[in-house]
Protein backbone atom coordinates (compact mmCIF):
# COMPACT_ATOMS: atom_id res chain seq x y z
CA UNK A 1 0.00 0.00 0.00
CA UNK A 2 1.55 3.34 -1.06
CA UNK A 3 2.09 6.03 1.48
CA UNK A 4 -1.07 8.29 1.90
CA UNK A 5 0.97 11.35 1.16
CA UNK A 6 2.33 10.05 -2.39
CA UNK A 7 1.06 12.16 -5.19
CA UNK A 8 -0.71 9.98 -8.06
CA UNK A 9 0.75 9.23 -11.17
CA UNK A 10 -2.27 11.07 -13.00
CA UNK A 11 -1.38 14.20 -10.99
CA UNK A 12 2.22 13.88 -11.76
CA UNK A 13 1.34 13.53 -15.01
CA UNK A 14 -0.73 16.73 -15.00
CA UNK A 15 2.08 19.06 -13.17
CA UNK A 16 5.19 17.84 -15.77
CA UNK A 17 2.36 18.75 -18.78
CA UNK A 18 1.63 22.05 -16.77
CA UNK A 19 5.34 22.53 -15.80
CA UNK A 20 6.65 22.07 -19.87
CA UNK A 21 3.94 23.94 -21.01
CA UNK A 22 4.82 27.13 -18.54
CA UNK A 23 8.11 27.06 -19.90
CA UNK A 24 7.32 26.93 -23.64
CA UNK A 25 5.48 29.64 -22.56
CA UNK A 26 7.99 31.90 -21.00
CA UNK A 27 10.15 31.57 -23.73
CA UNK A 28 6.82 32.58 -26.44
CA UNK A 29 6.33 35.78 -23.61
CA UNK A 30 10.06 37.23 -23.67
CA UNK A 31 10.41 36.87 -27.37
CA UNK A 32 7.04 38.70 -27.84
CA UNK A 33 8.55 41.24 -25.54
CA UNK A 34 11.96 41.79 -27.38
CA UNK A 35 9.59 42.63 -30.33
CA UNK A 36 7.47 45.08 -28.55
CA UNK A 37 10.54 47.05 -27.09
CA UNK A 38 12.91 46.44 -30.35
CA UNK A 39 10.45 47.70 -33.76
CA UNK A 40 11.22 46.08 -36.73
CA UNK A 41 13.27 48.56 -39.82
CA UNK A 42 15.56 51.24 -39.30
CA UNK A 43 12.76 54.07 -40.43
CA UNK A 44 15.00 56.43 -41.61
CA UNK A 45 16.75 56.75 -38.16
CA UNK A 46 13.46 57.10 -36.63
CA UNK A 47 14.18 53.88 -34.30
CA UNK A 48 16.76 53.93 -31.98
CA UNK A 49 16.57 50.47 -31.27
CA UNK A 50 17.18 48.90 -34.76
CA UNK A 51 19.41 45.84 -34.61
CA UNK A 52 19.34 45.92 -30.66
CA UNK A 53 20.54 43.19 -29.48
CA UNK A 54 19.71 41.53 -25.82
CA UNK A 55 21.03 38.17 -25.24
CA UNK A 56 20.41 37.36 -29.34
CA UNK A 57 19.73 39.19 -32.51
CA UNK A 58 16.71 40.03 -33.71
CA UNK A 59 16.61 36.81 -36.64
CA UNK A 60 17.78 34.19 -33.30
CA UNK A 61 14.40 35.49 -31.48
CA UNK A 62 12.17 35.03 -34.51
CA UNK A 63 13.43 31.75 -35.04
CA UNK A 64 12.93 31.29 -31.09
CA UNK A 65 9.32 32.94 -30.81
CA UNK A 66 7.73 30.87 -34.18
CA UNK A 67 9.41 27.51 -33.31
CA UNK A 68 8.37 27.71 -29.35
CA UNK A 69 4.71 28.69 -30.53
CA UNK A 70 4.15 25.90 -32.80
CA UNK A 71 5.27 23.79 -30.28
CA UNK A 72 3.43 25.33 -27.26
CA UNK A 73 0.70 25.43 -29.62
CA UNK A 74 1.00 21.46 -31.08
CA UNK A 75 0.74 20.53 -27.01
CA UNK A 76 -2.48 22.75 -26.13
CA UNK A 77 -4.39 21.69 -29.31
CA UNK A 78 -3.35 17.88 -28.12
CA UNK A 79 -3.72 18.30 -24.72
CA UNK A 80 -7.54 19.76 -25.49
CA UNK A 81 -8.47 16.66 -27.81
CA UNK A 82 -7.40 14.04 -25.55
CA UNK A 83 -9.32 15.88 -22.82
CA UNK A 84 -12.07 16.87 -25.19
CA UNK A 85 -15.32 15.76 -23.03
CA UNK A 86 -13.77 17.37 -20.05
CA UNK A 87 -13.84 20.49 -22.16
CA UNK A 88 -17.68 19.68 -23.39
CA UNK A 89 -18.27 18.81 -19.94
CA UNK A 90 -16.85 22.55 -18.62
CA UNK A 91 -18.49 24.09 -21.49
CA UNK A 92 -22.09 22.76 -20.20
CA UNK A 93 -21.19 23.88 -16.56
CA UNK A 94 -20.06 27.55 -17.48
CA UNK A 95 -23.63 27.82 -18.98
CA UNK A 96 -25.74 26.32 -16.29
CA UNK A 97 -23.99 28.68 -13.88
CA UNK A 98 -25.23 31.54 -15.93
CA UNK A 99 -28.34 30.31 -16.77
CA UNK A 100 -29.47 28.61 -13.68
CA UNK A 101 -27.03 30.62 -11.05
CA UNK A 102 -26.19 27.07 -9.72
CA UNK A 103 -22.94 27.71 -8.26
CA UNK A 104 -23.23 31.06 -8.25
CA UNK A 105 -22.22 32.04 -4.67
CA UNK A 106 -18.73 29.80 -5.57
CA UNK A 107 -17.56 33.44 -7.35
CA UNK A 108 -13.75 31.58 -7.78
CA UNK A 109 -14.96 28.92 -9.56
CA UNK A 110 -16.58 31.38 -12.01
CA UNK A 111 -13.78 33.40 -12.66
CA UNK A 112 -11.98 30.05 -13.33
CA UNK A 113 -14.41 29.14 -15.95
CA UNK A 114 -14.77 32.45 -17.50
CA UNK A 115 -11.02 32.84 -17.46
CA UNK A 116 -10.61 29.66 -19.19
CA UNK A 117 -13.05 30.21 -21.77
CA UNK A 118 -11.29 33.63 -22.99
CA UNK A 119 -7.89 32.21 -22.94
CA UNK A 120 -8.69 29.78 -25.32
CA UNK A 121 -11.00 31.81 -27.71
CA UNK A 122 -7.50 34.32 -27.36
CA UNK A 123 -5.38 31.26 -28.04
CA UNK A 124 -7.59 30.26 -31.24
CA UNK A 125 -7.29 33.73 -32.60
CA UNK A 126 -3.39 33.83 -31.26
CA UNK A 127 -2.60 30.99 -33.15
CA UNK A 128 -4.52 32.06 -36.92
CA UNK A 129 -3.31 35.31 -37.10
CA UNK A 130 0.68 33.98 -36.21
CA UNK A 131 -0.20 31.37 -39.11
CA UNK A 132 -1.50 34.08 -41.28
CA UNK A 133 1.68 36.46 -40.21
CA UNK A 134 4.19 32.86 -41.03
CA UNK A 135 2.24 32.57 -44.46
CA UNK A 136 2.44 36.35 -45.71
CA UNK A 137 5.99 37.25 -45.91
CA UNK A 138 6.95 40.44 -44.34
CA UNK A 139 8.81 43.21 -45.67
CA UNK A 140 8.45 46.99 -47.29
CA UNK A 141 5.08 47.51 -47.81
CA UNK A 142 3.91 43.85 -46.40
CA UNK A 143 1.45 45.42 -43.99
CA UNK A 144 -1.18 45.68 -47.02
CA UNK A 145 -1.02 42.49 -48.59
CA UNK A 146 -3.82 40.21 -47.49
CA UNK A 147 -4.56 36.67 -46.65
CA UNK A 148 -8.66 35.99 -45.75
CA UNK A 149 -9.45 39.39 -47.01
CA UNK A 150 -7.19 40.89 -43.71
CA UNK A 151 -3.90 42.91 -44.21
CA UNK A 152 -0.74 41.44 -43.06
CA UNK A 153 -0.67 44.48 -40.78
CA UNK A 154 -4.21 43.64 -39.31
CA UNK A 155 -3.54 40.22 -38.67
CA UNK A 156 -0.32 42.13 -36.65
CA UNK A 157 -2.64 43.90 -34.27
CA UNK A 158 -4.77 41.24 -34.07
CA UNK A 159 -1.66 38.68 -33.03
CA UNK A 160 -0.49 41.57 -30.35
CA UNK A 161 -3.57 41.65 -28.64
CA UNK A 162 -4.67 38.76 -28.15
CA UNK A 163 -1.05 37.38 -27.25
CA UNK A 164 -1.11 40.54 -24.54
CA UNK A 165 -4.84 39.09 -23.37
CA UNK A 166 -3.59 35.31 -23.31
CA UNK A 167 -0.52 36.36 -20.79
CA UNK A 168 -3.59 38.10 -18.90
CA UNK A 169 -5.42 34.75 -18.95
CA UNK A 170 -2.60 32.52 -17.88
CA UNK A 171 -1.59 35.16 -14.44
CA UNK A 172 -4.83 35.05 -13.61
CA UNK A 173 -4.67 31.29 -13.74
CA UNK A 174 -2.21 30.74 -12.26
CA UNK A 175 -3.27 32.79 -9.35
CA UNK A 176 -6.55 30.93 -9.05
CA UNK A 177 -4.66 27.35 -8.78
CA UNK A 178 -1.70 28.91 -7.21
CA UNK A 179 -2.71 26.95 -3.91
CA UNK A 180 -2.35 23.85 -5.91
CA UNK A 181 0.28 24.78 -8.20
CA UNK A 182 2.17 25.12 -4.84
CA UNK A 183 1.29 21.96 -2.49
CA UNK A 184 1.96 19.57 -5.65
CA UNK A 185 5.63 21.07 -6.21
CA UNK A 186 6.00 21.20 -2.38
CA UNK A 187 5.73 17.41 -2.38
CA UNK A 188 7.39 16.34 -5.96
CA UNK A 189 10.47 18.13 -4.77
CA UNK A 190 9.90 17.16 -1.42
CA UNK A 191 10.75 13.47 -2.32
CA UNK A 192 13.28 13.92 -4.57
CA UNK A 193 15.37 15.79 -1.77
CA UNK A 194 14.38 12.37 0.15
CA UNK A 195 15.12 9.96 -2.68
CA UNK A 196 18.56 11.95 -2.90
CA UNK A 197 19.19 11.75 0.79
CA UNK A 198 18.69 7.84 0.74
CA UNK A 199 20.80 6.85 -2.12
CA UNK A 200 23.08 9.15 -1.06
CA UNK A 201 23.37 7.35 2.71
CA UNK A 202 24.06 3.82 0.98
Amino acid sequence: MKPKSELSKNTKKRYWIFFGLFLLFLVVTASSLYFMYVPAGYQGGRNPRYNMVILFERDTWGEIHTWTSFVLSAIILFHIIIHWSWVKNVFWRYLQVWKNKIGANNKMAIVNLVDDGLSAVLFLFCLISGLALFIVPGGPGSDYAQFLYITRGMWKDIHIWTGIGMVLGVVIHLVIHWGWIRKVTRRIFQRSSALVSAEGGI
